[in-house]
């Protein structure tokens, strides 16, 4: 008896070692750190810093300089490189360049969580490329931008919610976004770009309905490539915000398929249920709300579709833009 025992505890643990490495499993993840290799005072007046800078970013380089910075590439020369000395140079940036370092001095916890992403998502999505990941600041400009093979994170939007410069006169982030300047929503906001940029060219439709699935689409493709993200990082929710939308679902659904909204493609007219905000701003629904709550119906309206027709695949789910019949098959209609 004592053998049986010894083998089911052996056994036992055999199978928590495989799940558990199972859950562990990762690809090898790198995010190039753009900001690291700028952003170095000794070689501001270099002209071969910048060569090199466009040779190791080839697609990223020229955009930053002029989309993100909005550099004259005629004074810069082919490189930029007597505008992005003068930027380099300049002390809000090198201060905001250490604060950034000194957050995150490495992104080894970053990239071992995105690497378990992007294991799931090739998973499902077997013959497409990984994209590339680059690190960047812009100044407080751009959260995130993608190219057709890259995803760029800006880092000094996550600097946590008591940074100073959040609440600076010469930006003032509003409270309910620097609630989540913050380290836990860098990799859903970097899938969530990866996503958008991966599948925006669905949104031919311009009706609530289809802008509100395809979020709630997104929404799904994060939650699969991250099963244990809490659904209040998930949606931007505070506890309390999330708890309204589970306690007023049926309200939420009713307000929205009751006042003909779904099948509207006026923008003016819907917008404010998709925007964020410190709670959907608009007529009927109560200040004590959650932003966004188009967006959480879409999402259930995902989730029940898969659940009443089956689905296994993520790949099926996210290449299906028919949004009527995604409505229909779902069965949605909370109490």
């Amino acid at each position: 008896m004592k053998f049986k025992n010894l083998l089911i505890f052996l056994f036992g643990s055999s199978l928590l070692l495989f799940f558990t490495a199972c859950k562990e499993e990762k690809l090898p993840i790198k995010v190039l750190r753009f900001e690291q290799d700028l952003l170095n005072p000794n070689l501001a007046n270099s002209p071969a810093h910048y060569q090199s800078l466009r040779a190791k970013y080839p697609l990223f380089f020229e955009s930053y300089c002029k989309d993100m910075l909005g550099l004259d590439p005629i004074e810069g020369a082919t490189n930029f490189s007597r505008p992005l000395a003068g930027f380099i140079q300049y002390p809000g940036t090198v201060l905001l360049n250490h604060e950034v370092d000194s957050v995150f001095p490495n992104l080894d916890d970053f990239e071992l969580e995105l690497g378990k992403a992007m294991h799931i998502y090739k998973k499902e999505f077997r013959s497409e490329p990984i994209p590339q990941f680059v690190s960047y600041i812009s100044e407080f400009g751009y959260a995130h931008v993608t190219y057709d093979s890259l995803v760029g994170i800006g880092l000094d939007f996550y600097l946590g919610e008591n940074y100073p410069l959040y609440k600076a006169p010469s930006i003032e982030f509003p409270d309910f976004m620097v609630r989540k300047l913050r380290r836990e929503y860098m990799l859903p906001n970097t899938l969530k770009a990866f996503a958008i940029g991966k599948f925006e060219s669905q949104l031919t439709d311009k009706r609530l309905l289809a802008l509100m699935l395809f979020e709630g689409k997104i929404k799904y493709f994060i939650k699969t490539l991250v099963p244990n993200l809490p659904d209040s990082i998930l949606f931007g929710y505070s506890t309390q915000q999330l708890k309204w939308c589970e306690a007023n679902e049926g309200m939420i659904w009713k307000h929205l398929a009751s006042t003909n909204l779904l099948f509207s493609k006026d923008g003016a007219q819907f917008m404010r249920y998709i925007n964020d905000g410190p709670f959907t701003i608009a007529e009927g629904v109560p200040q004590e709300s959650a932003p966004s709550i188009a967006i959480y119906a879409g999402y259930k309206i995902i989730e029940k579709y898969v659940e009443e027709e089956g689905i296994s695949s993520l790949t099926q789910v996210m290449n299906n833009n028919n949004w009527d019949d995604i409505l229909k098959k779902s069965k949605y209609g909370p109490k």
